[in-house]
């Protein structure tokens, strides 16, 4: 359920920073995949972009975005 993800934007840091210094990399080595994005604080979110995060799941949100107009359209 959406707001059930406690995001930890400092794994995703942590993570890139020690991939780098380990292998001799650049700045951000890894491109991470987010996975629970439903019902993440925006802030977090931002910041995890900063971390390599180049694509997120956010199906959860997707579905009630599109089923709340569809509920009130079959109930009128």
């Amino acid at each position: 359920a959406p707001g059930n993800v406690k995001l930890r934007p400092e794994i995703l840091l942590n993570s890139q920073k020690l991939v780098a210094e380990k292998r001799g990399l650049s700045h951000n080595p890894l491109d991470l995949v987010f996975h629970g994005g439903s019902g993440s604080d925006k802030s977090q979110i931002t910041e995890s972009l900063d971390y390599g995060v180049f694509k997120m799941n956010i199906d959860t949100d997707t579905q009630f975005a599109f089923a709340k107009p569809v509920g009130d359209y079959v109930r009128a």
